[in-house]
């Protein structure tokens, strides 16, 4: 839709907007606020758009661990690994059936790209105080890649544990047994007039041994530690003014005994693999110092600055014992070792100017961003002929060390405004836009050239968005509110999807980039109800997301014997979906809660369409929320229920050869969480997790398999596990 095209749109949606009626001001003063739908901080109950907070009541009752644990009780929203190595880490998320269409911030700021093994996992959770999940579109807030939602990390504050010259410490430790998991927690802050302080570092050791009992892979055991540390420093140098500096690492190491690896090759070259043994490891470091002014002036109310920088650096180091036949499978083998060395690094720099205006009816929000993301992925192989001593960095036809893609720097640059228009007392109408530029700048060395030895041509990528939201909310009466909103949301091609390049003679393909590659665009249309009663409160959504140029990796034909690779713009996805909640007091002491989520999509190519792949199985979730009524001691069960896989899904087509997908079956799991607080110092927390010890696979871990391969078991979700931890508050 061309400019001019949004801008009538926007104008006649004004005008054929209704008027009437009032709302419920006085209940909902005590509602949570949230942050992430609009920028601008607004009731839970008025938000315009799907958005779930899970705040820090749930994030310790739940004893939330990851990102697989974080969403397990969102409708709509699901996890997944792309490493079968273990369980304990998560590479991304799939929102209303879109993977990879997530942005994840934390305290606003851009958290740096997944990698395989290591994803989103970086983020610790025990040092956060709350989180907001914004289903759908979300370019217009937050810029590219906000195809499908927005995950946003908010980490504590010291005033959300002390007081006025009542300072906080506390100790905590906990264990769970699905991974042998120790975690131990420090966590101070104080607050005075005019500074404040926070600390917290965490330790986390695991040992992940086994997978469900009734699988029958031999698990690929898992030794792993992570270290965190946030600091904050708040400080006010004048009466309308604040500066805050946030300090935030994190360091991980994970040592793998690769049992799947042990297997024989015929091809590219026969070898038979005895042991593998991995060795990872990563950071992340993050600086932000931020500036908040509230003297109120024409421009603004109040403002913002925010500078921040973080470095991302990710180690796979792989080592493989084997025999090799270099001469053919009659000739004795040679004994031989492999050392694999692949690298992700990636630094973003940044800056944000973001200000609040309110006008009469009008909530404003304005402001440019501005940021610089560096890339590089570095690989190195050799293989060490164990009698000769002599290595060889020319394996299975590439040449080592090289790089599938160049070195790239990604700047984006935008602007984007907000308005909230509280049209009466019971309507509201949100407008906003952003404009963004994007731009891909690759820098080939001779690692790039080592790679690409046909030559092929990397290029620079330039494109902009201009993407709008609107929306309109209804208080049809006291205990009614209805609200309809269309949003917009783009993902420009990457530094990979762009210029991937390679070719392998032994495996007879070669990848070339795509320099017409376009950016996936999103159009989302979302209806909803939400009602009220004195002890209860439901909501209804119904939503469609169009989503054109679809980035694949895809043949598109062969050339000398190899079969050619690459990311195309190819299918275009609809999906459709509805999603329901409804609350309970049944008592004082007992509230209900359930959840359903269910959609449907589809691909649409070549006038062919076909079921979406990404999208989840219905989902059900039933809740029981129990707590004393001195309020020391409470009881929380949940029962999650998920459908079966989708049917007649496409095969998976490999090395030309298709095999049917795998499919899951229906399943339900049962998690019980309790928590015990005998005095003001002492907190308890005992959960147990898969209580019925269901045997089972979570659809998006597996929805790119095939039914006969050989490491399903591998991707299998834990058995029956206990959880528990003991904090002690000084």
């Amino acid at each position: 839709m061309r400019l001019k095209t949004k801008l009538i749109f926007i104008l006649s949606f004004s005008i054929i907007l209704p008027f009437s009626l009032s709302s419920e001001e006085e209940a909902q003063n005590t509602e949570e606020i949230v942050v992430v739908a609009s920028r601008i901080p607004t009731i839970a109950s008025e938000v315009i758009g799907s958005v779930t907070s899970i705040n820090n009541e749930q994030l310790q009752v739940q004893m939330i661990d990851g990102l697989e644990q974080l969403v397990r009780y969102v409708p709509g929203v699901s996890a997944h690994k792309e490493s079968q190595y273990g369980r304990s880490l998560t590479e991304d998320v799939h929102i209303r059936g879109i993977q990879g269409g997530a942005i994840f911030l934390i305290d606003g700021v851009r958290i740096s790209d997944s990698y395989v093994g290591y994803g989103r996992d970086t983020v610790d959770t025990d040092l956060l105080k709350k989180v907001e999940i914004l289903k759908g579109p979300s370019s217009v807030e937050y810029g590219s890649d906000g195809l499908a939602g927005t995950i946003a990390y908010f980490t504590k504050d010291p005033s959300d544990l002390a007081s006025l010259d009542n300072p906080y410490t506390s100790v905590s430790a906990g264990y769970d047994n699905a991974n042998n998991q120790e975690k131990f927690n420090f966590l101070s802050a104080y607050v005075s007039d005019d500074f404040e302080m926070l600390i917290q570092l965490v330790e986390r050791n695991l040992e992940e041994t086994e997978i469900h009992s009734n699988f029958n892979l031999r698990a690929n055991p898992l030794e792993a530690n992570q270290q965190s540390l946030l600091a904050k420093i708040l400080f006010s140098p004048t009466e309308n003014t604040k500066a805050t500096v946030v300090a935030d690492k994190q360091e991980w190491e994970g040592q793998w005994t690769i049992n799947s690896d042990e297997r024989f090759i015929y091809f590219p070259s026969p070898r038979s693999i005895s042991s593998s043994i991995g060795d990872d490891q990563g950071s992340r470091e993050r600086f932000t110092l931020r500036f908040d002014n509230s003297k109120k002036n024409l421009l603004y109310d109040q403002a913002s600055l925010v500078i921040y920088s973080q470095e991302t650096e990710q180690s796979q180091i792989t080592i493989q014992n084997q025999v090799s036949f270099y001469n053919g499978m009659r000739a004795a083998p040679t004994p031989t070792m492999r050392v694999r060395d692949f690298d992700f690094n990636q630094s973003i720099d940044g800056f944000s100017l973001e200000a609040y205006k309110s006008v009469g009816i009008h909530q404003m929000v304005y402001g440019v961003n501005l940021d610089s993301t560096e890339t590089e992925r570095p690989r190195m192989l050799t293989e060490i002929n164990l009698i000769t001593g002599i290595p060889t960095n020319t394996v299975d036809g590439e040449t080592y060390p090289n790089k599938t893609f160049p070195d790239s720097e990604t700047d984006r640059s935008a602007l984007f405004f907000n308005d909230r228009i509280n049209i009466s007392d019971n309507q509201v109408l949100n407008l906003g836009f952003r404009y963004e530029r994007y731009e891909l700048d690759p820098k080939p060395d001779q690692l790039l050239k080592n790679a690409n030895i046909l030559n092929y041509q990397v290029s620079n990528k330039k494109d902009s968005d201009f993407s709008i939201k609107v929306g309109y909310l209804f208080d049809i009466k006291d205990n009614l509110t209805a609200y309809t909103q269309y949003a917009e949301g783009f993902k420009a091609p990457n530094y990979e999807n762009s210029n991937i390049v390679f070719t392998n003679y032994l495996l007879y393909y070669t990848v070339v980039p795509n320099p017409n590659l376009e950016s996936e665009t999103s159009k989302s249309v979302e209806f909803g109800l939400r009602g009220y009663g004195e002890s209860s409160n439901w909501d209804l959504t119904f939503y469609r997301n169009e989503v054109k140029g679809f980035i694949r990796y895809e043949i598109i034909g062969f050339s000398q014997g190899l079969g050619i690779y690459q990311y195309q713009n190819a299918e275009n996805v609809e999906i459709d979906g509805l999603e329901f909640s409804y609350n309970k007091e049944l008592s004082d002491n007992l509230s209900l809660k359930t959840a359903l989520a269910m959609a449907n999509g589809k691909e649409i190519a070549e006038g062919k369409e076909v079921p979406l792949i990404e999208v989840d199985p219905r989902e059900f979730i039933l809740g029981l929320n129990w707590t004393s009524s001195n309020e020391k001691f409470g009881l929380q069960a949940l029962y999650s229920l998920s459908g079966k896989s989708k049917d007649n899904l496409e095969p998976v087509c490999l090395n030309n050869s298709c095999s049917p997908r795998f499919s899951t079956g229906g399943y339900g799991t049962v998690d019980i969480f309790s928590f015990y607080n005998p005095n003001d110092f002492i907190e308890m927390r005992l959960a147990i997790e898969n209580l019925t010890d269901k045997k089972y696979h979570r659809w998006a871990s597996v929805a790119q398999l095939p039914e006969d391969d050989a490491e399903l078991d591998l991707y299998g979700q834990s058995g029956r596990s206990l959880t528990g931890s003991f904090k002690y508050k000084f």
